[in-house]
């Protein structure tokens, strides 16, 4: 099975409904491009998307996607 991320990036539609984008925070460990050590930090990013997320930091740090949150959505 293929788990690559879309060249779109992980989208924020939710599964059930369909209609209203879900909205995420997205956990992103991120390197600076001008630090000579390599040492990753981890961001928390609230955005609909992941490529949204991505681009906020991509002019600074080279992105690896970690993980996303859904907000509003009771688990209880």
């Amino acid at each position: 099975m293929d788990h690559t991320t879309h060249p779109k990036g992980r989208h924020s539609v939710t599964q059930n409904s369909g209609n209203e984008p879900a909205s995420f925070v997205w956990i992103i460990a991120a390197v600076r491009r001008d630090c000579p050590t390599v040492k990753a930090t981890i961001h928390h990013i609230a955005a609909a998307t992941e490529c949204e997320a991505r681009r906020m930091l991509a002019k600074d740090h080279v992105c690896f996607f970690a993980g996303r949150i859904r907000q509003g959505v009771s688990n209880a």
